[in-house]
């Protein structure tokens, strides 16, 4: 995640203020690619993290991953293009850096804590209590 904190900040304040300063295109473009590095290898990580993780829910965290996905980005144009029109890219793309920022950063406590945090969901685990754990074929991995 460090990689990803690096990447897609540092590429989506540059990104931000190469746009509202009015920079070549491919400058822009590049910075661009630099930020969805960042993103990518942030997804990536994170999606590994909770299937090594929690194994038996794999199914429900690929179908929560694209449902979050969808509903951000319909979310987002309902007012980002106005956000953009009213205000310029640059605030916009610093909101959406420090948001990332953020978010990358609290890798840090999941590294900690991350066994303790499974191990209380492996007791109280609330699907299980609900009844609505996924019952399918038994893996052949373990």
């Amino acid at each position: 995640m460090a990689i990803a904190l690096v990447f897609c900040t540092v590429g989506m304040f540059v990104f931000g203020y190469t746009l509202s300063v009015g920079s070549p295109g491919p400058l822009c473009a590049f910075f661009q690619g630099v930020m969805m590095v960042g993103v990518l290898i942030g997804i990536f990580s994170t999606l590994s993290y909770a299937l090594d993780a929690f194994r038996s829910q794999s199914n429900d965290i690929f179908i929560m991953n694209m449902l979050f996905k969808n509903f951000m980005f319909y979310g987002l144009s309902n007012f980002a293009n106005n956000w953009v029109a009213a205000k310029g890219p640059q605030e916009i793309m610093f909101t959406f850096g420090g948001t990332s920022a953020f978010m990358c950063l609290m890798a840090i406590p999941t590294y900690i804590y991350g066994k303790r945090m499974r191990s209380w969901w492996a007791r109280h685990d609330l699907f299980v209590k609900w009844g609505m754990q996924t019952t399918g074929a038994a893996s052949e991995m373990g």
